[in-house]
């Protein structure tokens, strides 16, 4: 996190697109670029570091201030805008008062629950258990709201809680049910979505139509959704042509960054729900702002609407205050894991990483020695990752195309550094080319890719997974899955790719594996969210590529983003 005085104009970085900036406003007023520049690398800077903006001390006010045409205060049309002693660049200070604008938009359509007292019953019936409280009181909050966020780590049931909201939601419908769609900010997150909500809904009784309506439903990327296409990313729905959409559900929110969220918000049409999974507790988009850590507070209520949710559920009591802080009541977390208990290593750990409890971190791996373990020079075990991976190769040898997909989610190698990820992809590629594997050409049979760009023509997006493996025809192709499926691609057509053996961390959100082995980096490189986030891809065992200190030390690292979205939502809600 910058400091005042890493932030000041003597300590100031040149970034790399500081010289194309410097000559265009040094064009536009020769006379005040000379005391904006320092601080203007600042902000670039700190962008790149995931801050949307920059503090600057009271000495530079009043010189900013004055700096006009380059700097204005809130609301101007001008490069950078100054806000108190916060100095953002003009584009992100109006991304979020965008975002803020279209959330509180959305959040004051009024909602109409025609049967109250089915919508009870099915409350009541559905989530029977004792350890489904929390999911039976935010499906009911979210009932009464046109905006949720619906906060909570792995196994706490985000999407049963989604599932049977939405079988709530279609129950008060006479007539045409709601038309619904479910989204993720890549294609994996956004197949996982779909394959865990089909497995809820067969948890609880619906009616037959109902169920039908919902088992139709099948998660797309944002992209997808707002028909995004390259080069200029113009979306084909906007606030000029809505969405015809009278629901949206989006997973995996805290990988949104700002340019996604606000082409999404603005592209949904007042009445239309929105409902925001993620888990705040992992790390943000790679672009600037954390909109999760922005959103995310302590379920507050108004009185009218703690008497609503009293008749839906009687039993239960809800925090109310007369000045309820902006969307306070359109939040939800979710604390019972369903799948790591005080039981599981994996639980153990996450919990001790999000509290930043160093000793209790330790004391679980003391305490869980099969499922947690420290191996220092990881980056050098290619040889153990070839004979833990031998059912993913023995299906490569016989070309079965589902098999090898079950099998590469056994193991990932996650990477804290994008050049870690790729030096670990180099070191194994040269393993399997010296033990029978043919890896000289471009690619080879069992080779695992990640897609990196989105291309619509072949319908692959960021973030897809495929393996390279012969087609039915014999000749080698890159197989992806699609709707519980899977089709092959011609090498010719693949878009930009890489060797995913070794993937980022920020890459692998969205995706589970049975064991994980983490790459910290350098020391010093991995926090709080890098480590939480590596750590709860796993469902069984988690492998960290270092030592105790260097754990500890990750995890005593919180490294919070500044963001300006709080405060944008207070200006707008004002």
């Amino acid at each position: 996190m910058f400091s005042n005085a890493d932030l000041s104009p003597d300590n100031a970085i040149e970034h790399s697109t500081f010289t194309a900036v410097s000559t265009v406003l040094a064009t536009m007023a020769p006379q005040q670029w000379p005391q904006v520049a320092p601080y203007a690398a600042d902000v670039l800077q700190a962008l790149d570091q995931g801050h949307s903006y920059i503090r600057v001390d009271a000495a530079a006010v009043p010189l900013l201030q004055a700096a006009a045409p380059l700097v204005g205060a809130p609301g101007d049309f001008v490069p950078f805008v100054l806000s108190g002693n916060r100095l953002f660049l003009g584009r992100i200070w109006q991304l979020e008062h965008d975002i803020a604008r279209h959330l509180l938009r959305l959040a004051a359509a009024p909602v109409n629950v025609a049967d109250r007292d089915a919508a009870a019953a099915a409350l009541r019936d559905w989530f029977p258990e004792a350890s489904s409280r929390g999911q039976q009181e935010a499906a009911a909050l979210a009932l009464l709201q046109a905006l949720m966020l619906l906060n909570g780590g792995p196994g706490t049931g985000k999407t049963t809680t989604v599932a049977k909201l939405l079988g709530l939601l279609c129950l008060g419908h006479n007539g045409t049910l709601p038309r619904i769609a479910l989204a993720a900010p890549t294609g994996k997150a956004a197949a996982r979505m779909s394959q865990a909500l089909q497995q809820a809904l067969g948890r609880f009784e619906l009616p037959e139509h109902i169920r039908s309506h919902l088992q139709t439903l099948e998660g797309i990327t944002v992209h997808r959704l707002l028909g995004l296409r390259p080069p200029m990313l113009q979306a084909r729905y906007g606030p000029d042509q809505p969405l015809p959409l009278d629901m949206v559900v989006v997973d995996e929110a805290s990988m949104l960054d700002y340019s996604l969220l606000n082409k999404l918000l603005s592209a949904l049409p007042d009445g239309c729900r929105l409902i925001l999974l993620g888990d705040h507790n992992q790390l943000p988009a790679v672009g600037a702002g954390d909109i999760l850590g922005a959103l995310s507070q302590e379920t507050c209520v108004s009185g009218d609407l703690a008497a609503q949710l009293q008749q839906l559920l009687p039993e239960s009591r809800w925090r109310q205050a007369a000045d309820i802080p902006p969307l306070a009541a359109n939040t939800a977390f979710l604390r019972v894991s369903h799948r790591f208990d005080d039981s599981s290593g994996i639980g153990r750990l996450a919990r001790a990483v999000v509290a930043g409890d160093a000793e209790a971190a330790v004391a679980a791996y003391a305490d869980f020695p099969a499922a947690l373990h420290y191996r220092e020079n990881l980056h050098q075990a290619v040889a153990d990752l070839y004979r833990l991976q031998q059912d993913y190769w023995q299906a490569v040898a016989q070309a079965d195309v589902a098999a090898a997909f079950a099998a590469a989610e056994q193991i990932v190698v996650l990477a804290a550094r994008r050049q870690d990820a790729a030096a670990f992809n180099g070191a194994y590629r040269r393993y399997l080319g010296r033990h029978g594997h043919d890896t000289d050409a471009p690619w080879f049979a069992g080779q695992l890719i990640m897609v990196t760009q989105n291309d619509y023509d072949s319908r692959l997006f960021n973030g897809d997974i495929g393996i390279v493996l012969a087609d039915a025809e014999g000749k080698p192709a890159a197989w992806f899955g699609e709707a519980g499926a899977y089709r092959a691609l011609p090498l010719s057509r693949l878009p930009e790719h890489d060797t995913a053996f070794a993937i980022t961390v920020h890459k692998s959100q969205g995706s589970e594996y049975d064991q994980v082995w983490f790459l910290p980096g350098e020391d010093g490189h991995s926090d709080r969210a890098l480590l939480y986030t590596a750590l709860t891809r796993a469902r069984q065992t988690f492998v960290f590529g270092g030592n105790e200190a260097a754990l500890c030390q990750a995890l005593l690292t919180p490294r919070p983003r500044r963001s300006g979205l709080r405060a944008a939502l207070a200006a707008q809600a004002a």
